[in-house]
């Protein structure tokens, strides 16, 4: 059965999942596939492409705000998606460590998470040329819709993979507003030592990090002395034997959104399993990771 944890968490998954749709660099909201009902797309977000050229700026998510209702404050969401293709972030990424730029006792991160982090822009929908860095958006919001009258925090960061690292530097850059964006992300690898650890879990009271216990993902980094941030939540797809065993499919966003409760349709023909019988013995045999 499906809690109402999981069932928020999965809301949020789907805003990621729209993301993931997009081919266009800066769509308005109308070329989207699907966008989240009951919201309205405020900019498109980018990250630099090496994989492209330096000067090539690639598609990375967006911020959405709620629609207008008398009976809900505003609502803002960023939705920072991964990489198109499965560990290319990784392959070039510097994994040395660098001074938390948070404060003085914010520890240290990954190198190439801040260099990314760093160099992100935001853009209004259909135009390509910045509006800003990621990291100072939210001086383009109004603050006076981020106000609410009890202590909801009307600001969601919510990623996957690459686009967890990213989100969760935002949420540590953004801990000292005075509405501290709740975070929900999906295989996210490390992002800094126990000092960063420590010092994001004492700013973040929201912060849930859904991890798939056979995805390599969130293990990638842990060996180089990095740790991840709290209140982190197993899922196991070993556990249906319907589900490929496979890396990409292990962390594939439609599996966790398939654990957190969504329609076995979101699934891709590729990640689900025709031979139940023989996948089941490779399954038991699989090494179980530490998180």
């Amino acid at each position: 059965m499906v809690n109402t944890t999981q069932t928020i968490a999965l809301k949020y998954a789907y805003f990621l999942d729209a993301a993931y749709q997009v081919t266009e660099q800066s769509p308005l909201q109308e070329q989207y596939p699907y966008f989240p009902a009951g919201y309205s797309l405020v900019y498109n977000i980018h990250r630099r492409d090496t994989c492209k050229g330096r000067n090539i700026l690639a598609y990375s998510g967006f911020l959405a705000k709620s629609n207008y209702s008398p009976d809900a404050p505003t609502t803002y969401v960023l939705a920072l998606r991964g990489s198109a293709e499965f560990l290319d972030w990784a392959e070039k990424l510097d994994i040395l460590p660098s001074p938390g730029p948070f404060g003085n006792n914010s520890g240290n991160v990954v190198s190439g998470f801040l260099d990314m982090f760093n160099s992100m822009t935001f853009s209004e929908p259909g135009q390509i040329k910045p509006k800003g860095l990621l990291k100072y958006i939210r001086y383009s919001i109004q603050y006076t819709n981020m106000q609410s009258e009890d202590d909801t925090q009307p600001m969601v960061c919510t990623g996957h993979s690459l686009g967890a690292a990213m989100a969760t530097l935002f949420a540590a850059g953004d801990a000292y507003t005075l509405h501290p964006c709740r975070l929900y992300t999906f295989g996210s690898p490390c992002v800094g030592d126990a000092a960063f650890v420590s010092f994001y879990n004492a700013l973040i009271t929201t912060s849930e990090r859904y991890y798939n216990l056979p995805d390599l993902i969130p293990t990638l980094l842990d060996a180089f002395g990095y740790d991840h941030v709290h209140h982190g939540i197993p899922l196991d797809s070993l556990g249906d034997a319907t589900v490929s065993w496979l890396p990409d499919c292990t962390h594939s966003l439609r599996t966790y959104m398939y654990l957190l409760g969504a329609d076995p349709s979101v699934l891709s023909n590729t990640c689900l399993i025709c031979d139940i019988d023989n996948d089941v013995m490779i399954k038991k045999l699989s090494f179980r990771r530490r998180y």
